[in-house]
């Protein structure tokens, strides 16, 4: 056989592109049903979520003593400052009250360094744990999840939306605890005191609670609402960074500035939303403060004057003052945060509660032939609305080559997607060797096939690395032989790195030959029993191709080899040959007998032939 399809035109890139933004909005169904799903989640279930990432109890408990210690001491100081005052109003400075006092504050400042750093590690562990387990779930989850969610995305959700809960829980949770015990810890204090003083000042603790609460639902809004519309900016920006030439070949760099300007100004007018929300709640924290000191100041000022109230009581009540306003306004912190930390935990949902890929699975059919790869009435299509396959029966012998032709749309490329388990046929049944493909273990039949396409993907990394890519325990010679075979030796060995190479992001640094001739040999390496060839030759030079298509006829040989391609000549010699039309299976034989029964496959080489 010889190479399989001469390169696309600029005008196919674009439909190709334009494709691919249709197919994004038919996914945004599934992606409404997942944040329908999703928007439930409330903070009883924020806490089962991020409860089995938290670190052992000892840590936490730990944390909780250290910081309330810290609290407690913060609240012994205005008492040692009142007797300080008026010692030194009475009698003068005592010694023993300085040193006290003294080490008071050098003992708080210990325990805030320990708690501090306790909270932190509390942080780091469960932001860890959380991608951890994201990463995991993600690696397992079935491709159509990723055909609804962009990568931008899914990063945004691995690294902003676990960064939002860690924050929460280490700069907010444990000072909000903290900041409870020193509200009532100074309120008692403070009652016993002088309970007239306390009485005016808790005066305008319930008016702000009032403003505060409504306020922090339209935050919970607006921040998810950012977050969503951030994901999606960054989406956008990793799909136009990673095909990059793409869009200057289009010349697409107007289309796309506009999408950019328009998703910026959506994180603006969200961004000011939110800003509008704190510029109420910050201002009203910090007129109540004020209010209070005023309150403070005037009567307290009163009461000194009039010998009723001492004035190291009056510097205590504002140090205890200064301790109920900074955690009360910090709470206004706490809500927001907190609701942010809602939306980030709604949006990790997704993936954490992600259905993985079916490992194998009770599935009822007619018995296929034992010498065959067979599709029996198989139907499918990515949306229930629009069928790609439309119950295509065919047998693919075993040890031979089976050639996909037909018109582009046709539903080629979806059955190699299918025998490689990406999506689950909507009827029908897949069988190799006379058992369905979904009764075996994913990693099992997954084993069994290589996939070579006319874009095989390559890895940032080195040679090697792509060469043994999903392996372990490769034996030298067995990847020198693949390299050999692959037509890939000669190169290697110019390079001064030789299998040490960086090959740069995608391959880039390597010529479209090299990136397939090295594809090749990664499929060799394989040692597969079933191998699909999607366009293998497209896009390459004459003299590129030939070096393919040689390495290739070594990589079928003794092989169940499907290939798929547009340029008939290649494929005349295949022992079978099936033209598919829209979805459907219209024809099946050889060449010549195609070439008597089949008018379309006629039609198609007869175009070929003029084109040529």
């Amino acid at each position: 056989m010889r190479g399989y399809f001469s390169s696309i035109s600029l005008k196919g890139y674009k439909n190709i592109w334009m494709k691919q933004w249709k197919f994004t909005l038919e996914m945004k169904v599934g992606k409404k049903m997942e944040h329908e799903l999703a928007g439930s989640l409330g903070a009883r279930r924020f806490w089962s979520m991020v409860k089995p990432f938290l670190p052992k109890v000892a840590w936490l408990v730990l944390a909780v003593v250290l910081v309330i210690g810290e609290t407690s001491l913060s609240l012994i100081v205005p008492l040692l400052t009142m007797n300080f005052v008026d010692e030194m109003n009475a009698v003068g400075l005592n010694g023993q009250t300085v040193i006290l006092l003294a080490s008071v504050f050098f003992a708080q400042l210990v325990m805030s360094g320990f708690a501090l750093y306790t909270m932190m590690y509390i942080g780091q562990k469960v932001v860890f744990a959380l991608r951890k387990e994201a990463w995991q779930r993600m690696l397992h989850l079935p491709v159509p999840f990723f055909d609804r969610h962009s990568s931008g995305e899914l990063m945004s959700r691995m690294t902003n939306d676990t960064l939002v809960i860690k924050d929460f829980l280490t700069m907010q949770l444990i000072p909000f605890f903290s900041g409870i015990v020193s509200i009532i810890g100074s309120i008692v204090l403070l009652l016993a005191i002088d309970w007239k003083m306390t009485l005016m000042m808790l005066t305008v603790v319930p008016a702000s609670l009032l403003v505060m609460i409504p306020l922090g639902r339209s935050m919970y809004k607006v921040s998810k609402s950012l977050q969503d519309e951030t994901a999606s900016f960054q989406g956008d920006l990793g799909r136009v960074l990673s095909d990059i030439r793409l869009v200057k070949a289009s010349l697409a760099e107007g289309v796309e500035q506009k999408v950019g300007l328009s998703r910026m100004a959506k994180l603006f007018r969200f961004g000011m939303r939110e800003g509008k929300i704190m510029a109420v709640i910050q201002p009203l924290m910090m007129s109540a403060m004020l209010i209070m000191l005023v309150v403070i100041f005037g009567y307290g000022g009163m009461r000194v004057s009039a010998g009723t109230l001492s004035a190291g009581a009056l510097v205590a009540i504002i140090f205890y003052l200064f301790q109920i306003a900074m955690p009360f306004t910090q709470m206004a912190s706490f809500f927001t945060q907190f609701q942010k930390a809602l939306g980030a935990s709604e949006r990790l949902e997704t993936i954490l509660r992600a259905e993985p890929e079916k490992n194998a699975e009770n599935v009822d059919g007619a018995v296929a032939p034992a010498g065959t790869l067979s599709f029996q009435g198989v139907s499918f299509g990515y949306t229930a609305d629009k069928p790609i396959l439309k119950e295509v029966n065919f047998d693919a012998p075993i040890g031979k080559v089976t050639a996909f032709v037909g018109p582009s749309g046709a539903g080629k490329t979806t059955l190699f997607s299918l025998i490689e388990r990406f999506y689950v046929p909507d009827d029908g049944t897949i069988q190799y060797k006379g058992h369905s493909i979904h009764r075996l273990p994913l990693h099992e039949w997954r084993q069994k096939i290589a996939y070579v396409s006319q874009d095989s993907p390559i890895m940032a990394g080195t040679i090697r690395s792509n060469l043994v890519y999903g392996l372990t325990d490769v034996p030298e010679e067995n990847m020198r032989a693949a390299v050999r075979h692959a037509n890939l030796e000669s190169f290697i060995a110019s390079l001064p790195d030789r299998y040490d190479t960086e090959v740069g992001e995608r391959g880039v640094r390597l010529s479209g030959g090299q990136r397939q001739r090295l594809a090749i040999a990664r499929a060799m390496i394989r040692d597969p029993e079933i191998l699909l060839l999607d366009e293998a030759t497209a896009h390459l030079d004459s003299s590129s191709e030939k070096l393919v298509q040689e390495a290739l006829e070594v990589l079928m040989e003794g092989r169940t080899t499907l290939v798929i391609a547009h340029r008939l000549a290649t494929v005349r010699h295949a022992d079978q040959l099936i033209v598919l039309e829209e979805g459907n299976v219209t024809g099946a034989g050889t060449h010549a007998e195609l070439l008597d029964t089949h008018p379309l496959y006629k039609e198609l080489v007869s175009q070929q032939l003029q084109f040529n």
